[in-house]
């Protein structure tokens, strides 16, 4: 099938009426698989991700440093890109509870010397960049290869509930993040990020997945163009995926990393540009669970189009808008349903598109080249603040960037549902 845009190419791509008979069957035996990768990835580098915004000011502030150098340094969590391939890899070899836990207590330890030794940007570069290498490996990189394996014809409702449990979770932490920066600063913050991974993370992991990391169901292909090819870096759909996510990353990662300094420049509170968090985080919940569901029921290229644009509107919201809390708060939930169906799309058509056996390589090496548009949005967004006093160029570039994102998908070539 050739991409095209059409209201037939969008609907009709499944029967829902032949999707009810594998539900039961699939669910039962991978309700497990489910809930611990989203209890796990939702304690691992997610939180930090979403959650780091309200860090930037008060290591502006205690580091006499500019928002732009606090945004240099945490764009050194660039080295997620080096470290995506590698335990990618790792996991396909040795399986995802033993990458899982190896990254998690890496990272813990982590965050403990820096709450107990971090005193300039230095420091907290280090800290950042190791934290962005050893915690991929808490993250859907890792953790949908199970899933994957295991769910079939549901494959994208399942990637979606799996996302949706870790904003759950990921929520969840965030009130406490902010009484333990608010009371005690943000070196016991830190020290939450540890414990939570620990005390949470590596325990769901343990009592609920399989110990070989996989599904007993697992299967070691897939009928797709490059069934059987390792050598996925000579494919085209590989790139077009690559370019997709670099360019989609860029537009949203400034301004997640800076989302609460991004809302205070509206002319708003502290308090409520943390709730924009909350927002940004419910965004994220409709988002994997809608796009999980519509990546089933419809043609995926055309719902992947859709979704990468939906961050638009809270772009223009924001640009068109000042001081009105109801509508900043609207604009991180746009800006978070995208986000929040990313993981289901790029999953997806891996997972589609490519042979499972090297899913973790695939999905890793499609990650870290994903972390150059991260860590270029980062560092953009930053300094344009420093440049202009503004955050209007970057939310301009962003819904450019969004269009190319959106449209690249169209070209993908994907086997037919029938034939997976």
């Amino acid at each position: 099938m050739k991409p095209q845009i059409s209201l037939n190419f969008l609907l009709g791509y499944v029967d829902p009426m032949e999707l009810l008979p594998s539900l039961k069957d699939e669910f039962q035996d991978g309700w497990r698989i489910l809930l611990g990768a989203a209890i796990a990835a939702g304690t691992g580098l997610a939180a930090v991700l979403l959650n780091f915004s309200m860090f930037v000011l008060p290591l502006a502030q205690e580091l006499n440093v500019s928002r732009g150098e606090v945004a240099s340094a945490q764009a050194l969590i660039v080295t997620a890109a080096l470290g995506a391939p590698v335990f990618g890899r790792i996991s396909d070899r040795f399986g995802v509870r033993t990458v899982f836990v190896f990254c998690t207590l890496v990272a813990a330890s982590v965050y403990s010397l820096a709450a107990a030794f971090a005193s300039n940007l230095f420091d907290i570069g280090t800290t950042i960049a190791a934290i962005g290498f050893f915690g991929i490996g808490s993250t859907a990189v890792v953790l949908s290869r199970p899933i994957t394996d295991h769910f079939m014809v549901h494959r994208g409702k399942a990637l979606g509930l799996m996302a949706v449990g870790t904003t759950v979770v990921t929520i969840a932490i965030t009130p406490l993040l902010q009484w333990l920066l608010e009371t005690w600063g943000w070196r016991t913050s830190f020290m939450g990020f540890a414990v939570a991974s620990v005390v949470i993370g590596i325990p769901a992991i343990l009592m609920l997945f399989p110990k070989s990391g996989t599904s007993h169901k697992a299967v070691t292909s897939l009928k797709s163009p490059s069934d059987g090819d390792r050598n996925f870096l000579l494919q085209l759909d590989f790139w077009l995926l690559a370019l997709s996510l670099i360019t989609m990353s860029l537009a949203t990662a400034g301004i997640v990393s800076q989302l609460v300094p991004v809302i205070v420049d509206e002319g708003l509170d502290t308090r409520t540009a943390i709730l924009a968090i909350s927002f940004f985080g419910g965004g994220q919940f409709v988002g994997k669970l809608v796009g999980g569901w519509l990546l089933d029921m419809f043609e995926p290229r055309s719902v992947a189009f859709i979704l990468t644009l939906v961050p638009i509107i809270g772009f223009i919201i924001l640009l068109a808008t000042h001081g009105i809390i109801p509508a900043a708060l609207l604009a991180a939930a746009f800006i978070g349903m995208q986000l929040g169906a990313e993981v289901d799309i790029f999953a997806y058509f891996v997972g589609h598109r490519f042979a499972i056996a090297n899913y973790g390589s695939i999905y890793g090496a499609l990650i870290g080249f994903g972390w150059i548009g991260n860590v270029t949005g980062m560092l953009w967004i930053g300094y344009v603040y420093d440049w202009y006093g503004s955050y209007a160029p970057a939310q301009l570039t962003g819904i450019i960037a969004l269009v190319i994102s959106a449209t690249l998908f169209l070209m993908v070539s994907l086997p037919d549902t029938k034939d997976v």
